[in-house]
């Protein structure tokens, strides 16, 4: 029985979204411009991924009530409606794999969305298992980027990941770390050549990756993906109540603190989109809006992060 069956029958499941949000194509949102976009570094045919994409670490790890459910599609809806297209989940993110996969085929979205998720395992068994599960759980035949998570099992996995790729099931293979004091260690394995795609934190109050990750990664024409560019929620909550900085609206077109934190992230030539996660749909617009309009010079970063230091 399929998993998503052995949930919910899939009438139920129509029923929750409505039929005619399940069966109606999302259609492009009207728009003078478009967002901001950067090539994959490793691409052959120069695709493009959009700066500002989504991470369901915790928005999306367990499927909760049915209106719920409805903000997590509509989310994933903004998302594709606006041009975005990075959604980032994990084997260890709870339901947020078999969410996600269930929510792009329902409204018709899974060719306009770029899927990259990740496996945490030790032995090679393990690791078989685990992305046998995502393709399952996704629901799709080619995984567009796969990564050994947090470096876990990284010399076993890696060569399985490969393999994967080799066979054109894998787009692209990448490797991550959430941890700032252990990130540094994906320099070793950036230097192997063998990845296409890093993923780690980086924020106004997490500069560590412009010593050596963002360098090396340009260096090396490593793709990265951009986590908690929020710092874990806690920049935004410890800029609430404060206005934004007339400067930041006026020259940067920044009408959230969200906006301004995530035009810091993706305005660095290395980066190639954040993931700031959410489960609010009127959040997820809010982040898109970072990705379109001017984006920060080397001053300007500066003073969007002297913003934080002098809270």
């Amino acid at each position: 029985m399929k998993f998503f069956d052995q949930v919910f029958e899939r009438s139920e499941f129509l029923k929750l979204l409505g039929f005619a949000a399940v069966t109606a194509a999302i259609p492009a949102r009207a728009q003078t411009e478009k967002i901001l976009s950067r090539v994959i570094p490793k691409s052959r045919e120069g695709e493009r991924l959009p700066v500002i994409g989504l991470g369901t670490y915790g928005a999306f790890m367990a499927r909760g009530e049915d209106r719920d459910m409805d903000k997590k599609i509509q989310v994933v809806r903004e998302l594709i409606e606006s041009g975005g297209k990075v959604i980032d989940t994990a084997e260890t993110y709870g339901e947020s794999e078999s969410l996600c996969g269930e929510i792009l085929e329902v409204i018709g979205a899974r060719s306009k969305a770029f899927i990259s998720t990740k496996i945490w395992q030790e032995e090679e068994d393990g690791g078989y298992a685990a992305i046998e599960n995502a393709f399952k759980a996704l629901r799709v035949k080619v995984i567009d980027l796969m990564h050994v998570h947090n470096m876990i099992g990284a010399a076993v996995q890696l060569p399985i990941l490969e393999d994967y790729k080799a066979q054109e099931r894998f787009r692209y293979i990448g490797m991550s770390h959430s941890t700032p004091g252990v990130q540094n260690g994906l320099i070793d394995w950036m230097s192997t050549d063998k990845l296409d795609f890093v993923e780690f934190n980086y924020s106004v109050n997490e500069r560590g990756p412009e010593q050596r990750l963002l360098p090396m990664a340009a260096d090396r024409g490593i793709g990265v993906l951009v986590a908690m560019p929020f710092g874990s929620g806690g920049l935004i909550h410890a800029m609430a109540g404060k206005d934004v900085p007339a400067w930041a609206r006026e020259e940067l077109g920044c009408t959230s603190h969200a906006q301004m934190l995530l035009k810091f992230v993706v305005s660095h030539p290395a980066v190639t989109a954040a993931i700031p996660r959410t489960s609010n749909p009127r959040h997820m617009l809010d982040n898109l809006k970072a990705g379109f309009g001017p984006m920060p010079d080397v001053k300007q970063r500066e003073r969007i992060a002297s913003v934080w230091e002098n809270i």
